[in-house]
């Protein structure tokens, strides 16, 4: 799956010859509300570059390596989109979750539509078999609606926050909001904000965890770039958010190995056998990051830190109290 950073990533890469640098990189998608570290923008780089079906190619003549886009991958004046560009471009339409920004969903749809006359209306076999998701997650489109008016006019809005406090949830009434961005998170789409008039923080949530958006008669608060990058999740259970050293044990072929589920920023991995891994993140102690390796306690291991190895215990002993 493409993510939103990934898409924005590819966007800001220029077309050879002109290239552009990691790091002035990372500094344009911090424009764009993405903060992450010099790390991970080269895991995503070089991930999209041994894909290669996205045109992006490596200098590495002299460091740091300089970053571009193949002239003639984007098209040039060619009439014929190529079968395995289009290929791409129809299984990342059936990829595509449906809580990205509607800009998003429209510009794949634009070159899915050109990629399946490549193929002469006809949807190549294997992508008509692929599995369909079970699960699919219920849009408040007239909310999104709702916030992509208020971030389009910056205007601010009122709202009721879905909020839980030390294990017990509440609809919360806040009178004053100011959304700025909505990005595609996990599959999940979140809205960033800020509250009120004079706190500085700035936070995301999932829009499904938001309801009766107003939008007000007042201009919304822009955040400066220190205060983008106090970005922090508003989804806790008023725990704090402290930094950690994160160690897990997963099987080598799992897809947490595999890149596709991140848990932070990966500092070390340890192969310990044929089968199992030991990877080291520095992340962020958080109720989302709890339910997601709850969600992979079947094959996961916590083995650091002590207390969130203790958080998933309790909750595994309580799902198996459940069924006894």
């Amino acid at each position: 799956m493409i993510s939103n950073r990934h898409f924005s990533i590819l966007e800001l890469v220029p077309i050879a010859p002109s290239s552009i640098s990691t790091h002035h990189l990372q500094q344009k998608l911090l424009e764009r509300d993405f903060d992450i570290s010099i790390r991970m923008l080269q895991r995503d780089l070089q991930s999209l570059y041994e894909q290669g079906c996205f045109g992006l190619e490596k200098d590495t003549r002299s460091k740091p390596y300089g970053w571009s886009i193949n002239a003639q991958w984007r098209g040039g004046n060619a009439k014929v989109m190529g079968s395995e560009v289009a290929e791409h471009y129809l299984l990342l339409e059936q990829l595509l979750p449906q809580s990205v920004p509607s800009d998003v969903k429209r510009s794949v749809h634009i070159k899915a539509e050109q990629a399946l006359k490549r193929f002469n209306g006809y949807v190549p076999d294997w992508l008509s078999t692929l599995p369909r998701p079970l699960l699919k997650m219920n849009i408040d489109t007239q909310l999104i609606e709702q916030i992509e008016h208020a971030i389009k006019y910056k205007r601010a809005v009122s709202a009721d926050l879905y909020r839980v406090l030390y294990d017990e949830a509440h609809w919360l009434k806040f009178a004053e909001l100011s959304f700025y961005n909505l990005v595609e998170q996990g599959g999940v789409l979140m809205a960033q904000f800020m509250v009120g008039t004079l706190h500085d923080k700035c936070y995301k949530m999932p829009v499904y965890r938001m309801r009766n958006v107003h939008i007000l008669q007042k201009t919304r608060r822009e955040p400066s770039t220190e205060q983008l990058k106090s970005l922090r999740s508003a989804i806790n259970k008023g725990m704090s958010q402290e930094a950690i050293e994160l160690i897990v044990k997963v099987p080598i072929h799992s897809t947490v190995n595999q890149g596709f589920i991140e848990l932070g920023d990966l500092t070390d991995k340890q192969q310990i056998d044929d089968k199992n891994v030991l990877l080291t993140y520095q992340t962020i102690d958080t109720e989302q990051l709890t339910d997601e390796l709850f969600k992979c306690a079947h094959w996961l291991e916590v083995i650091k830190p002590e207390k969130l190895r203790q958080r998933i215990t309790t909750k595994l002993k309580a799902a198996t109290a459940n069924y006894l």
